[in-house]
Formats: C-alpha cells, structure tokens, sequence
C-alpha cells in the first residue's frame, strides 16, 4: 500500500460510508479516492467509489470502476447490484435485469436492489413482474425510493389516481434525491389526464430549481406543445437534440410533428429512433408504425401509409383499448380520401369501438355519416336519368309499331328502333359518367368547404368565448383563479358549440355546474378557511357549530362545519351546503360566518340574500338533475342560470360570479 496506511484507509473508509448515508457523495468521492490508490482489499472500497461516481452523474467512470471491482472480488453481490444500476442510468435495461438476475438470491432482502430491479423489469415493459419484486421490497423495508418506483407501475398500467397518490406520499416526504423525482412522475400524470398546462407549470418549477434531468426534456417538450407554446417546445427538443436523444424521445418528436402537420421531419427522426433500438419494448413496433402510417398518409402516399398501417393493425396491440385505435383513425381518413365511405366509416367506428372518446374518430365519422348520405342522393339522381332514358326509348318503339301497318316499314323502324336504343345506351353511359364525375367534384369541393367552414366555427367559437368571459370579469380577469377561469371558460366554449350543433343541454349544464360548484370552494370555502387560520378563530368556530357531542364523536349543524373540521377529512362542501350557511349566515352559530363575508367582500347584504337563492336555485335546476341521471334538462333553465352567472344579476350586471370576484378585498 502507498499514501495511507492500512489503518487509515479503514477509518477513512467508515468517514466516507457516513457520509453516503447522508447523500454526500462529492466528500465520498474525495475520501475514497486515496483510499482506493492505496490498494485496499476490500469490495467496499471499488463499491462506494463506484456508487459516489454514479450518484454524481459520471456513470462511465463508476462503470469502469466497479467493473474492476468485480474482476479483483469476482461473484460480489454489492458490486453486481451497483453495476446493475449504472447499466439502467446508461440505458441498458436487458443488462441491468441480467445483472440483477445474478444478484437476486444473493441479495434477496435487499429493497434497493429489488426496486432497482423493478425499475430494470419496468423500463422494458414488464409492468407485472416489476410490481411483484416491488411488493418484495416493500415487505423487506423498502422505502420512499420504492415507493416511488410503484406509482411509476401504477401509471404504466393506467392506475393514475393511485399513483398520484403514491407520489404525492413521496413528494410530501421531500427527500432530497426524491422530491423532484416525484414532482416530474406528478407531471407526467397530470400529462396523462389532459392537464397540458399543469403539467408545464410543474416542470418549470422543476427547471426554475435545476433540477431537469436531460431525459425529461422531451416530456417537457410535449407538455409545452400541447399547451399552446410552441417556441418553448422546439426549444427544448433543439436543447435534447443537443445532448444523446434516446429512442423513446425521437418517437416522441416524430409525434408532435405529425400534430404540426410535419410528416417529412416526423419521418426523419423515426428513422433516428429505429436506427437507435436496441431492444424493442412491448408496443414499440406498432407505435412506429402508426407514426409511420400517419406521417405517409399526410404526405399523400397512400400507397406506403396502407401498408404500414395494415401492418399495424395485424399486431396485438391493435386490439388494446384505447392503445390500438389510432391506425384505425388513418385507414379511415384513408378510405374517405378515395370515396370508400362504408370502409371508411368501419374503420371509425373500430377506432371508437377500442376508445369510445376518441375525438378525431367521433368527428370524422359524423362527417362520414353526411357523405354517404350525399352520395346516395346522388346515385338515385343519376338512377332516374336512366331509367328516363330507357322510358323515352321504350316509348318511341310503341309509336313506331302503332302508327305503321306495312310489314317492310315495321321492319325498318324496327332496325331504327334498335339503333336509337343503342344511342340511348350510350347517353345513358356518358349520363353515369358525368354523374361520377360530379360527384367526384362536388365530393372534392365539400371537404375543402367542410374543412374551412369547420375551422372558421372553431376560431368564431374560441374567439366568442374569449370575449363573452373578458367582458363580464373585465378588471376582476387577473383575479379569478387560473383552474376557474379554464373550467369557465371550457363551460361557455362547449355553450358556443351547442349552439350549432345537437349537443344536449345536460352536457353543458354538467360543465356549467361543476364551474360553479369550484367557484364556490375556491371563494368561500377555502377562503373561510384561510380566514379562520389567519384570525385564529377556528375552534370557536367549530365550537358555535357544535349540535351535540357523543363522547368522542362531534354531530355539527351543518356539514359545512365537518369541511372546516381538519380532523374530519370531510370533502369540500356542495352547492347545497354552501347555499344553506348563506341563507342561514344571521344565525348565531354562523355569526363568524357572516363577519367573514362582510370583511372579505365589499357587497350589500340584499346582494347575499339573492345569491343564497341562486344558489340554491342551481342546485336544484342544474345540479341535482345532472347528479341523478335525468339528461332532459331545460335550455330555457340553462340559459337563464348562464345569464345570471355570467352577465346579469339582480337587475345588475355583470353576473353574480364576477362581481363576486371583483368585490374580493385585499
């Protein structure tokens, strides 16, 4: 040994093991490095240096390293697990999961190895036999770290509350290694459920701590994209393209370019992703393909995009709800392009049979459904021209035959008969064929003014709603929380469209409602809430609420105090709840209440008096109907609760939610 002698190389060794219990890994580092120079015989020593090397992100210096380790303690069970796990950071599950395999006995009450073998078995698809090794590990102590790694399972699988929930658990712990590891799983389901801006928000907060990893750069892209930001998402995929782009985050690029309307840069990174394979997971090869299918057909090559997509089709996963649905949404588009409705419209309502929501779907087969209808118009147009013409043949053969008597002439108007049925022939051939021809037009000119007269509705519906929201709130617009703006503003979008369409008035009076309802918890509830914490008055509160005690368990007034009653874990209260407090507000019990609204918002008592009953007029008018089942609401209902809301109440405008808003005190 050289440098440090053996006992100091010891004592340096449990100072560095100390500081890796506390996530120290630059001080491992600096402690290890002179203890490994001084040719120590210990696995621990190539083991800890290796970990620190991996934790500090220079994963091919602590495979190198612990590589040596192996070849000087050959069959160690710590520097295979260690080496496991530098082969999953470079991305190599199949070596991680064979070199976890050797372990697995040898460790088998290791919860860090078996998450990390779960996350191997994970990355390559096998959701099932990860979630079992994960059950392992949590049996044998596993903690926060595998935990972390099932809600990443749960969402795999689809269980996306579960694992919001899970991950919610571990981000509330904040772990330094794991917060943000938990925080960006969280984004990825808000991603999963639609909440595009959500979900950007969070990764912002994740790059504002700088803390995004560089694999996590292409999730940010895509949330950017869908979103409405585009700069920022080309930004970011310019910021991967910088870096070593994985398979996974090219498949991803090529997807959003097919939404851009890109198929030629769609295909050129799906020929990068394929050229970076090296073992296909579980649904790779129909995802390619489908990308492929779609990039062609958007480039007109109907030809190559048949192919690929009926190469998808033929594969399992074409049969996987909602997984398989989109080649069967090309083949659609596809058939209707060459005037195949009956295919096309087969094809549609496959895709909707495997994701009934499938919103591309849904709209082109509406449209499919108005073609064919055409097209059968049509056919009996050119039908009757036909047989119009065989008709007037017809008839012209009966005059010849009763007008002459002599033999000879009946001959010859005979043989002229059957020319003049020759010429009918032939106008009835060229009558098809200028029929086909029309129809091939006016089929042509219908899409092109269906496609226009469909996005300028678009944009006339967006902009309507827009304005309709801006010129009720007016000022008070920067202070109506962001989440009820969107719900407001998806409620009046969905108003707009009903407008023109057959939409049934239950389906925006659920949106309308639930707009409401939120309005309500954000404004009153949680606002009381705050204030009761602020002023330090809840337990008095909750004490005026109190109906009567039985032993340990409290029975309040009102279900409106058990939402207040942090011990209760009661839900947030409903309509009903919050209109009866209103009503009540000049009751004794509820007399914080009432110095609560009366100091919050600078709006007249007769104000809170009309609003009780709005609220509970909703309720029962929109509300209750909706949460029973009864579809049949009333529009006329409908439109008087949107007008009252929004634009007029009391004889006052704006309506009662933006006045609401503006009447908010500081």
């Amino acid at each position: 040994m050289t440098g440090l002698n053996k006992r100091r190389a010891l004592a340096q060794l449990e100072q560095a093991r100390l500081h890796s219990q506390k996530g120290d890994w630059a001080t491992v580092e600096t402690l290890m490095r002179p203890v490994a120079a001084s040719g120590l015989k210990e696995p621990a020593v190539p083991s800890l240096l290796g970990e620190a090397l991996r934790q500090l992100g220079r994963r091919d210096e602590a495979r190198a390293v612990l590589e040596a380790g192996l070849v000087e303690h050959p069959g160690d069970g710590e520097l295979e697990a260690r080496l496991g796990c530098v082969w999953l950071d470079l991305d190599e599950p199949d070596r991680a999961i064979e070199q976890f395999r050797r372990v697995r006995q040898k460790l088998s009450r290791d919860p860090q190895v078996l998450t990390s073998y779960a996350a191997a078995l994970l990355r390559v698809g096998r959701a099932e036999e990860a979630e079992a090794q994960l059950a392992r590990a949590l049996l044998v102590g596993g903690g926060a770290d595998t935990r972390l790694v099932l809600a990443m399972v749960k969402m795999r699988r689809g269980q996306l509350d579960e694992a919001d929930r899970i991950a919610a658990q571990v981000e509330g712990l904040e772990l330094p290694g794991l917060v943000w590891q938990a925080r960006a799983l969280r984004a990825d389901l808000r991603l999963a459920r639609g909440d595009a801006r959500g979900a950007l928000d969070t990764w912002r907060q994740i790059e504002g701590a700088g803390r995004l990893e560089p694999y996590q750069f292409s999730n940010m892209a895509w949330a950017a994209e869908l979103a409405g930001e585009r700069p920022l998402a080309e930004a970011l995929i310019a910021r991967r393209l910088a870096q070593a782009p994985l398979a996974e985050d090219l498949m991803l690029f090529a997807q959003m370019a097919n939404l851009r309307r890109e198929p030629q840069r769609a295909l050129d990174w799906l020929a990068q992703a394929e050229a970076l394979v090296k073992s296909p997971t579980p649904g790779w090869r129909f995802e390619s393909l489908s990308t492929e299918g779609r990039a062609l057909r958007l480039l007109d090559r109907k030809d190559a995009a048949l192919a690929a997509l009926r190469e998808a089709i033929a594969l399992p996963e074409a049969e996987l709800p909602r997984f398989g649905a989109g080649p069967f949404v090309d083949l659609g588009h596809l058939a209707a392009e060459t005037g195949d409705f009956e295919q096309a419209e087969a094809h549609f309502g496959r895709a909707l049979t495997l994701d009934p929501d499938e919103p591309e779907a849904k709209r082109a087969l509406a449209l499919t459904h108005q073609r064919l209808a055409w097209r059968h118009t049509l056919e009996a147009s050119t039908e009757e021209r036909v047989d119009a013409a065989k008709a007037e043949a017809e008839a012209l053969r009966r005059r010849f035959v009763v007008r002459e008597s002599e033999v000879e002439r009946l001959k010859r108007e005979v043989e002229r008969l059957k020319a003049e049925r020759a010429s009918a022939v032939e106008e009835v051939a060229q009558v098809t064929a200028q029929a086909d021809a029309q129809k091939k037009r006016l089929e042509a000119e219908g899409r092109a003014k269906v496609r226009v007269e469909l996005e300028a509705r678009e944009q006339e519906i967006e902009g309507k709603s827009v304005e309709n929201l801006e010129r009720v709130f007016g000022a008070g617009r920067d202070a109506c929380p962001e989440r009820l703006w969107q719900m407001l503003l998806v409620a009046e979008r969905t108003y707009q469209k009903a407008l023109y369409t057959e939409l049934p008035a239950a389906a925006v009076a659920v949106l309308f409602s639930g707009a409401f309802e939120r309005s309500l918890v954000e404004l009153i509830a949680h606002r009381f809430d705050r204030w009761l914490d602020v002023n330090q008055l809840r337990s008095r509160f909750l004490e005026m609420g109190v109906r009567e005690r039985r032993g340990g368990r409290v029975e309040y007034f009102d279900r409106f105090f058990e939402s207040l009653d942090r011990e209760q874990s009661a839900r947030p209260p409903s309509l009903g709840e919050v209109s009866r407090v209103l009503e009540r507000r000049q009751e004794p019990y509820l007399a914080l209440f009432d110095q609560f609204l009366t100091s919050n918002y600078a709006l007249p008592a007769p104000f809170w008096d009309e609003f009780a009953r709005f609220v509970t007029w909703s309720k029962e008018t929109l509300r209750d109907p909706v949460a029973h089942g009864h579809i049949e609401i009333d529009w006329e209902g409908l439109k008087q609760f949107r007008e009252r809301l929004l634009f007029t109440f009391g004889g006052q405008t704006p309506g009662a939610l933006p006045r609401l808003i503006q009447a908010r005190k500081k």
